[in-house]
């Protein structure tokens, strides 16, 4: 059961997270045919061009790989990753939080994400670490994120325990094009688990910890989340119809999952509408530690001129928070026996302390009371025998 429990401003005493700032490289049309001139030379042939898009920006199908069963494909996609994906220095520039800069690419760290490589602020999955590094209270403030983009970026908001994944309902996901200013204005809610909510089966709090892994996984990220649940799961419906899964999860360096050539790419296109179907039935739990976002304030998209190299990003938190929810056990196992004592005491009265003794009692004593039980057994034998005897003179 999950309790809501409020309070003003001034009696604020627990940490809240800062969300995790998710920052994904879009498509570019213009990018990828300078690249592709410069890496292929002027006089390559154009289909390359379709290739070499819907590899560098996988979305789950690959049209342009069944030109490749007739005509020469690139086959070394990490390579092209490398090439015609930007790296962390060439798309993310002048970071600052709560007005102190820093490194860009200290924090912002690549994750792996069905959008192919992204690079996320304040994760735990990117981090591989369980602790939450920017928190806000009465001594940090609300805090705030700015940062510059050097292309058409998305921004996904989200809980320091999750990755941005396709078709995810509820997260901030956020399209900023080259040039643009996008503001993003939010509200927390934290939760905050008992000690006692732990003790529980996953089946009955219907949620799992982020050390609690199912028993499939495949080891893509560090810890649980509902949003890694079901990524894995995609990845585990992959290797089941194709064997094999996209470049953008197997990722060589980090697991040993089989990587799809372009005809692996075409069994994954035939079977997409078959796994976006799947993933829908993947058992896979909410977390118990996901904050709440929600969004107060965010700069409309439209009426902007995009007259700058770089886009501007702010991400903020408007205050610290208010209220939490607090998730507890209603009814401990405790519980359950202080009831029945009490019912026991009610209608045979006596308690349930002086059952225990009693059970105690008979199960110390049971040598005694059984050769006092066989003795009457016996002893009640005998007479019936005599007076049976008695009544047939």
């Amino acid at each position: 059961m999950i309790h809501r429990k409020s309070s003003a401003n001034f009696s604020l005493n627990w940490n809240t997270s800062f969300p995790a700032i998710t920052v994904c490289e879009l498509y570019n049309s213009e990018k990828i045919w300078d690249l592709s001139d410069d890496h292929f030379g002027l006089e390559h042939d154009l289909y390359i061009d379709d290739f070499i898009s819907e590899i560098a920006f996988f979305r789950g199908i690959c049209i342009s790989c069944e030109n490749c069963e007739h005509l020469h494909c690139p086959d070394n996609f990490t390579l092209l990753l490398d090439v015609f994906r930007s790296k962390c220095s060439e798309l993310i520039m002048e970071c600052s939080y709560l007005n102190v800069i820093f490194d860009c690419c200290d924090q912002f760290l690549p994750i792996p994400t069905e959008y192919g490589v992204c690079f996320s602020f304040n994760s735990h999955q990117a981090r591989k670490v369980s602790q939450v590094e920017y928190k806000n209270n009465r001594m940090t403030g609300a805090g705030h994120l700015t940062f510059h983009a050097a292309a058409d970026v998305q921004v996904h908001v989200h809980a320091p325990i999750d990755v941005p994944f396709h078709f995810a309902e509820g997260m901030i996901k956020e399209t900023v094009l080259l040039g643009n200013y996008k503001e993003i204005i939010l509200n927390v809610i934290e939760v905050f688990n008992h000690e006692s909510v732990e003790e529980l089966s996953n089946e009955q709090r219907r949620c799992r910890y982020s050390h609690e892994h199912v028993e499939e996984r495949l080891g893509i990220y560090e810890f649980y989340s509902y949003s890694g649940c079901i990524v894995e799961c995609t990845v585990a419906l992959h290797l089941l119809y194709c064997n094999c899964t996209s470049h953008f999860m197997a990722v060589p360096s980090k697991n040993s999952l089989p990587v799809c050539d372009y005809r692996g790419l075409i069994c994954l296109t035939s079977i997409n509408e078959r796994i976006l179907a799947e993933r829908k039935s993947c058992d896979c739990m909410s977390s118990c530690e996901e904050p709440e976002y929600n969004i107060i304030f965010n700069t409309p998209d439209d009426k902007q001129e995009a007259d700058r190299d770089v886009s501007d990003i702010h991400v903020a938190l408007v205050e610290l928070p208010t209220q939490r929810y607090v998730r507890r056990v209603a009814k401990t196992n405790l519980d359950l026996l202080i009831s029945v004592g009490g019912l026991v005491g009610l209608f045979f009265n006596t308690s349930a302390l002086r059952l225990v003794e009693t059970i105690f009692l008979v199960v110390d004593y049971r040598k005694d009371i059984f050769k006092w039980a066989n003795r009457i057994y016996v002893g009640t034998l005998k007479y019936l025998q005599i007076l049976l005897r008695l009544q047939l003179k």
